[in-house]
This record gives structure tokens, C-alpha cells and sequence, in this order.
């Protein structure tokens, strides 16, 4: 039976592409990716998430043209699957691929009748008990063989679910979410706090007020369990710089080409 992997990351596309290359499966199985940030950005149309992201997250026009062109490759690639062809879709519990989830579920509904989930948060448990992980991406080739027995197909009325939370999810206008046993409606200055602290310890530590908006960020996502987006982390601190919270030197379109200072208090 042929099969389609559905991924939320690039990398983990890579990895699942690896891995059946490794083991003789390109006859009957083939990937594709959803290349999108669920967990950030309006969800209520395409339009409207399109002028948020190009307005907040994307730093030119070839960013800007990337997402159309993934975006269209997505739309033609679900279109011509034939319903005989079981769907994978490797998810891990974050916000981001949850969500995703739930918008590839909307997508098959009335396409495919044997849709599968690999849930590598619950599944590396099996082999790792003692191992945990932000996002699907992070993991191997072979550990992501590795999980394939866990595949486990929806049933209609898990499909059903899914889908209506979709919907219900687009209804909501929010810019934000995060993951609280299930998918949470936050605001939008919700990590700040962390941020600032992150950038208040790196300057402390290394008795230097100017630092690596990199280095910051890095050290803000390690403070969380959750997924998170490097590029809305640097969208709000460039939003705390209009707020007189940091100071900014250098060339903004690269996050390796400018500093960052703490100011604020």
C-alpha cells in the first residue's frame, strides 16, 4: 500500500525522506510538508495570515514568495492523491504541529478514508522513556523509523473531531497560541517577560550589555516546553524596541548582523 508522510517541519521531512531512501521505499512512499507556523499568526483566512506574516515575520520578498510558492505545492500535491493511499501525519504535542494536525484533518476528511498519526511525543516514550523533545524536526531518520510501529489510524469520528476543532480555531481572531494541555489563545506579549529576563542573565553573565539576538532567543525557548518560533520571538523584541524595553545596532534583515541591548526599567 502506497503511503504519503505529511510533516509540519522541513526537517523532519528531510529525516522521513532519509530514512526511506535508506530502506528501499521510494516505490510506494513519498513525503510532503506543511512549511507553516501554526501557532502563530491570525488563522481566520489565508488572506489575513498572509499580510500578518508579511507584515511581522518575513524579512523580504523571497520569504514572501517561499511561503506562496510551498503553499501552492501543497494545494496541487493534496489535490491529485488518490483515496486508495493511507496518510501518515507525524505530529508531536506542541502547538504548532497540534494545530497542524487539525488543518491537514480538515484537508482529507472527504479524501482518504485511512488517515494514520504517529504521535512522537507519546511514541519515543516506548524506546526513550526518559527522552523528550520540542518538535518532530529534532528526531533522526532512525528514530523516526524507529516510531513507525506506533502509527495508529483515526477513526471517523476522531477525524470529525479534529476537523470541527479546526474550524473552531479559525473563529477566533488571535495572533497567538500555546500549549496547555490543549491549544490556548494567548496574547501576543505573552513571552516577553521571559525574553527580558533571558537578554537580563545574558548580560550578568557575560558582563556585556550588548548581545546576539540569537543568543537570546536561544536561551528563551530553552525556559519553555513548547515549540516556539525563533522569528516571532524576534518579532517581539523588535516590538519592545519601539517600547524603549531594548536597544537595536546594526543591520535588522539578519539576525547575525545586528546586537541587541536591554534598556529597559
Amino acid at each position: 500500500m502506497a503511503i504519503l508522510h505529511i510533516t509540519f517541519s522541513l526537517s523532519a521531512q528531510g529525516s522521513i525522506k532519509h530514512a526511506i531512501r535508506q530502506h528501499h521505499l521510494q516505490r510506494e512512499e513519498s513525503v510532503i510538508c506543511v512549511n507553516d507556523i501554526f501557532s502563530i499568526g491570525p488563522l481566520t483566512s489565508l488572506e489575513n495570515r498572509k499580510q500578518w506574516l508579511n507584515t511581522n515575520i518575513f524579512r523580504d520578498k523571497e520569504e514572501r514568495a517561499l511561503y506562496e510558492d510551498i503553499h501552492k505545492m501543497w494545494t496541487r500535491s493534496i489535490a491529485g492523491i488518490p483515496c486508495d493511499m493511507d496518510i501518515w501525519i507525524w505530529y508531536s504535542q506542541n502547538t504548532h504541529e497540534e494545530i497542524g494536525l487539525r488543518y491537514v484533518m480538515s484537508e482529507f476528511i472527504s479524501k482518504c478514508s485511512m488517515v494514520f498519526g504517529i504521535d512522537a511525543t507519546v511514541a519515543l516514550k516506548r524506546i526513550h522513556p526518559d527522552m523528550s523533545i520540542h518538535h518532530t524536526g529534532e528526531l533522526s531518520a532512525d528514530m523516526l523509523m524507529k516510531l513507525r510501529p506506533d502509527a495508529k489510524r483515526f477513526s471517523l469520528e476522531e477525524c470529525q473531531r479534529l476537523a470541527k476543532e479546526w474550524a473552531e480555531l479559525k473563529q477566533n481572531p488571535s495572533t497567538l497560541r500555546v500549549w496547555q494541555n490543549g491549544v490556548v489563545h494567548a496574547e501576543e506579549n505573552i513571552y516577553d517577560a521571559t525574553i527580558i529576563e533571558s537578554a537580563k542573565e545574558l548580560q550578568d553573565k557575560n558582563k556585556e550589555f550588548w548581545l546576539s539576538p540569537a543568543t537570546v532567543i536561544g536561551q528563551t525557548i530553552n525556559k519553555n516546553e513548547d515549540f516556539m518560533s525563533d522569528a516571532f520571538l524576534e518579532y517581539r523584541i523588535f516590538t519592545m524596541a519601539r517600547q524603549g524595553l531594548f536597544e537595536i545596532s546594526g543591520d535588522t534583515t539578519d539576525m547575525f548582523s545586528y546586537q541587541i541591548k536591554y534598556i529597559g526599567e
